[in-house]
């Protein structure tokens, strides 16, 4: 089983810095659409939405760089070229992951914002909804992109 571990562990490091940038991402939208307005009407929820992307981006940049691909640093690009290079295979994961939430914000409006019953019952989430979904959805699609594209590419 250990070699099994030490096998994945690169993608396994970077799936758990995915998985605070999913936190960073949802938790800045609910905080853009819950707390400071932005969910009100759809295109507020798709800037929300954009906003909390590019950060968690910049912040799964910087958790990669220093733990995830860190045996990597020596013979990789300069800090400002591997950012660069994160960036633009993100921004292909970012236009796949934005445009199914847009795309699903689009086309099921009632769902949108309809609370998720298996979710929003537990106590503290009321306030997960159908954007949540589609949220995850976005974020799934484009983790196989941006694994396989920083690994090949931004940190060779």
């Amino acid at each position: 089983m250990f070699e099994i571990l030490k096998r994945y562990d690169r993608f396994l490091k970077f799936a758990a810095v995915g998985g605070s940038g999913i936190f960073v991402n949802l938790g800045l939208y609910a905080v853009f659409t819950r707390l400071l307005g932005m969910g009100d009407d759809t295109t507020s929820r798709l800037v929300a939405y954009a906003l909390s992307v590019e950060i968690s981006i910049v912040t799964n940049f910087l958790l990669n760089d220093a733990w995830t691909f860190r045996d990597r640093l020596a013979t990789s690009a300069p800090f400002l070229a591997r950012a660069l290079r994160f960036h633009l295979v993100c921004g292909v994961g970012f236009g796949v992951n934005w445009g199914t939430f847009a795309l699903l914000n689009l086309a099921f409006p009632a769902f949108t914002l309809a609370p998720v019953p298996a979710v929003s019952a537990l106590p503290g989430l009321g306030f997960i909804t159908g954007d949540f979904v589609f949220a995850g959805l976005g974020i799934v699609l484009a983790t196989a992109w941006n694994y396989l594209g920083n690994l090949h590419w931004t940190w060779r």
